[in-house]
């Protein structure tokens, strides 16, 4: 079981490189790899020698010591209605699994489309299974939220609810398909559910997490224990139904709120609760 933590926060800190390494003196195992927009200056998706750029990184990962477990595709995976996005989109999310599958990583999270039905989502999906299986990394799903301005809290979207989430995955019988659940997201006010629920109703079926907290209203991506989340409780839910994957946070809102200086304190921290959280996950299974 990894630790690691996105590298989109901490782009302030330096490249690529910089920003692995720091991840490496701060504890962590592995690195999960950004390319969730393409104005990330780190984010090569979008250069002709995007597979050259990936075996560079890999080759400097491997040289110290730090693996990647996963990555971000970019988002919106595909917007409804709007059909010449979703055509430019997706040779970038082909890309996205083509970089994951160099750099090593095993899990490639491509959002649902926020506003499609499972079986809408699944056709998505099943285009890009077979590049999955020849780049062998696993696609994960996430559940995903909208927002009423008028209510002020979440509502309903792809994968919100541990029905709908059950829906797709369900849709979708492949060992290159598996739940990325995102903590925060399922804390939110208005989607009548909870990250416990969540992961009780996933299940075995569980290969990814993204680690955040929040004030059980907002997507805030702090640092687990500083808000309202009961991480307590999802340790045990995680501890019963066996969970094997990684500790990945997305916490990103910490290093982006600290000065530049301040960034490897802060990174070392989120690593300490990386060990606090597997720890008590192994400890507690039965």
């Amino acid at each position: 079981m990894f630790i690691s933590t996105e590298t989109g926060s901490y782009e302030r800190y330096g490249d690529n490189e910089d920003i692995l390494r720091l991840l490496k003196e701060s504890g962590f195992d592995a690195y999960d790899y950004t390319m969730i927009d393409f104005n990330r200056k780190n984010n090569f998706i979008t250069a002709d020698d995007y597979l050259e750029r990936a075996r560079k990184l890999r080759e400097f990962a491997d040289g110290i010591g730090i693996v990647c477990n996963q990555s971000h595709a970019p988002f919106p995976t595909a917007l409804k209605g709007d059909e010449k996005y979703n055509a430019e989109i997706f040779p970038f999310l082909v890309r996205a699994i083509e970089i994951c599958g160099i750099l090593g990583g095993k899990v490639c999270v491509i959002h649902p489309c926020n506003n499609y039905s499972a079986e809408q989502n699944r056709e998505i999906y099943a285009k890009l299974l077979p590049v999955a299986e020849r780049c062998n990394v696993i696609i994960g799903t996430e559940n995903m939220w909208n927002w009423d301005r008028e209510k002020d809290h979440a509502v309903s979207a792809a994968c919100s609810s541990h029905e709908d989430f059950k829906r797709h995955l369900d849709l979708i019988d492949s060992p290159y398909f598996t739940a990325c659940l995102d903590i925060g997201h399922a804390e939110m006010r208005g989607l009548e559910t909870s990250a416990v629920q969540m992961i009780r109703t996933i299940g075995k079926r569980l290969g990814a997490l993204h680690i955040h907290d929040n004030d059980r209203h907002h997507d805030s991506h702090a640092i687990p224990y500083t808000h309202e989340i009961d991480f307590e409780a999802i340790i045990d839910a995680l501890a019963e139904v066996n969970y094997s994957g990684d500790i990945t946070f997305e916490a990103d809102r910490a290093a982006l709120s600290v000065p530049v200086a301040l960034i490897p304190a802060t990174a070392k921290y989120i690593h300490e609760i990386g060990v606090y959280l597997r720890t008590e996950v192994e400890k507690r299974k039965k």
